[in-house]
């Protein structure tokens, strides 16, 4: 993760409360430890119980009143929240995950001018056959109703050993010689970003860096989805393409998110976005060649079939 001038104190006017809402997930995990070094108070809002680097932790958030109350004193909100890409056909699953989470921000912040963080998924769209990209497209829609929403649109985040992301887990040869298996042609391009700098433009925004706005980000390099493969393995590997009913049956993964894998995911202008943001983005080299499968810590906030959804709630 590369940083570069994110703010002070004395070049913004200070945030002194800050909620994070999915913040179970690995990018909230690393967003809350980059908001402790900046000196606010961080309410961490999640559905279960657990224990996080945070001022105070709101669970089972979506029904509490307390988590209402956090959201409407708060000067910025990050809403991180998702669905397991392991989910059943169930667009009642993507409802609740994204439209409902980004529908109880909106009543929370109401008229207010409360910096609100959202990271959405590039081609999002209200009216998108894809329940993925039609959640993130009605939850886009509400939230751009707010005064002061940063919409950021993404692809696949990676983070590299030894607690490697779904997306990198889903390309890498995990026995010698295994053929790995790509939903599409494999020619379809995308951006990968690194996890590091999903939460540090993060807390740049919700420390009041950059404008309001719908933007598009990725990593700094655009690579076909073969290539990938070939890149996170560290060497030539057997590829095989695949159908996106052959790939969700043999992966284990629903047809919605295996969908996502088949179409170009390249977002434009992410150099820009970052910029405006005072990020810089991190190379994949930094991450890539995976170590050895076998060297893996277990990490319990990961679903193994979510691919593309960073930022899951258990």
């Amino acid at each position: 993760m590369n940083k570069s001038k994110i703010p002070s104190a004395t070049s913004i006017a200070p945030v002194r409360r800050v909620v994070v809402a999915g913040a179970n997930s690995p990018t909230g995990r690393l967003l809350l430890l980059l908001l402790r070094d900046a000196d606010v108070h961080v309410t961490a809002l999640v559905r279960e119980p657990v224990r996080l680097t945070a001022d105070e932790t709101v669970a089972h958030w979506t029904h509490s009143e307390r988590s209402f109350e956090v959201i409407a004193e708060a000067d910025a909100v990050v809403l991180l929240t998702g669905t397991s890409g392991s989910c059943s056909e169930d667009w009642k699953a993507y409802q609740q995950g994204m439209v409902d989470t980004a529908e109880r921000i909106a009543a929370a912040v109401g008229t207010r001018h409360t910096r609100v963080v959202y990271f959405s998924h590039v081609d999002a769209d209200a009216e998108a056959d894809n329940w993925h990209l039609k959640a993130k497209g009605l939850a886009e829609r509400m939230l751009a109703r707010l005064h002061n929403s940063v919409i950021f649109r993404i692809g696949p985040v990676v983070r590299g050993s030894p607690h490697p992301l779904p997306f990198e887990l889903s390309l890498q040869q995990r026995v010698p010689g295994e053929t790995v298996l790509l939903a599409g042609d494999g020619e379809q391009r995308c951006r990968p970003i690194n996890l590091g700098d999903v939460a540090t433009i993060a807390e740049a925004a919700a420390l009041g860096e950059g404008d309001a706005g719908v933007y598009e980000l990725g990593g700094p390099e655009d690579y076909s989805l073969a290539e990938l493969a070939q890149l996170v393995n560290g060497r030539q590997v057997p590829l095989r393409c695949v159908s996106v009913e052959q790939f969700s049956a043999q992966r284990g993964v629903s047809a919605t998110m295996a969908g996502l894998m088949t179409r170009n995911c390249a977002p434009h202008a992410t150099e820009n976005t970052a910029a405006r943001f005072g990020v810089q983005l991190t190379p994949l080299s930094l991450a890539w060649p995976l170590d050895d499968p076998d060297s893996f810590d277990e990490d319990t906030a990961i679903a193994p079939a979510a691919i593309f959804s960073f930022a899951q709630n258990p």
